[in-house]
């Protein structure tokens, strides 16, 4: 192992992502159009040496992550940022030693905190509702109601990263990730927003393409 991966770093990351939801369902997929979304996260990170070539890397962070789906049939388009404490957890290999690059795999746990978005009617430019995501039946008519949710979600995350040495034993890492969801946000009628009478698929979950900034002392 070499030496840089040798040690144990604690610092600070900062993430941008591209992504969209995805539906399974062939049914969902004919009926809804998923559209591109901009996120990211902040928050903290270490990193542990475990036997060579390998690595434990571990995350706790606030995200943000976008949501757009178009219903061309009923001529709607909804538009929503969901809240996250995430937790990813990574087990890193070292590929090229001399680079200092890395490749990483591992799980992500997802509690999801709650969000805000807006349904646009696309025949009307004027018509556009504005909510809250409220987990439970008792919201105020203005609200999405999440009757069942899935708050705690699971995805698989896989990385291709190098460290760069910086004075004083400091290190910058710079990381290319892809993001696989593999919870559902909740079941098919589990949210309603009741002062337009629209109902919000949640049976999908989250793809994203992320580039993490991490700096480590």
């Amino acid at each position: 192992m070499t030496p840089v991966f040798g040690q144990l770093l604690v610092g600070g990351k900062l993430a941008a992502h591209v992504g969209q939801v995805q539906f399974e369902s062939e049914s969902f997929k004919n009926h809804y159009d998923p559209g591109y979304n901009f996120g990211g996260n902040i928050g903290a990170a270490i990193t542990f040496p475990v036997q060579q070539p390998f690595s434990l890397h571990a995350e706790l962070l606030f995200a943000s992550k976008g949501k757009t789906v178009t219903i061309p049939t009923e001529s709607l388009k909804n538009s929503a940022q969901y809240y996250y404490i995430e937790m990813p957890l990574m087990m890193r290999m070292e590929i090229w030693p001399e680079q200092l690059m890395y490749l990483g795999i591992g799980p992500n746990l997802s509690y999801w905190m709650g969000g805000s978005g807006k349904v646009d009617d696309l025949e009307s430019s004027a018509s556009s509702n504005s909510y809250h995501v409220h987990f439970g039946d008792d919201g105020k008519d203005t609200d999405l109601q999440v009757t069942n949710p899935n708050r705690l979600q699971l995805g698989l995350v896989f990385g291709l990263g190098k460290l760069f040495k910086l004075q004083k034993d400091r290190r910058l890492s710079l990381e290319a990730r892809y993001e696989m969801g593999h919870s559902f946000f909740g079941t098919e009628d589990g949210a309603y927003l009741e002062n337009m009478d629209f109902s919000d698929n949640l049976a999908s979950k989250h793809r994203l393409l992320s580039l993490n900034l991490g700096y480590y002392w």
